[in-house]
């Protein structure tokens, strides 16, 4: 199974880094992606990609013809395994969804 991307999905990929950046004012880095199975052998892959940088969060999902919404979204941490502070010896936080 071949896992590229159209031209198409890779142009729209460009317009959504841009439109990411009008909308929040950053860049959030590179892609990660899924492919589905393809419905039509040699026509291309549906994907969802997305983007976090830890306070934004964008999923673009695309059709093999470059069509698909985007989704940007603002991130609250709710638990993080790294922040010592947060948890306590047996791993449990407490957090309130009012508080981040």
């Amino acid at each position: 199974m071949s896992n590229e991307l159209t031209i198409r999905q890779v142009e729209a990929l460009t317009q959504a880094h841009t439109r990411i950046h009008k909308i929040i004012g950053t860049h959030l880095g590179d892609w990660s992606i899924r492919y589905a199975e393809e419905i039509r052998p040699g026509r291309g892959h549906d994907i969802t990609a997305w983007v976090a940088d830890g306070e934004h969060t964008a999923t673009q999902y695309l059709d093999p013809y470059g069509n698909g919404p985007l989704i940007v979204s603002r991130m609250i941490i709710l638990h993080n395994d790294a922040d010592e502070e947060h948890f306590d010896d047996e791993g449990n936080c407490n957090h309130d969804e009012d508080q981040p």
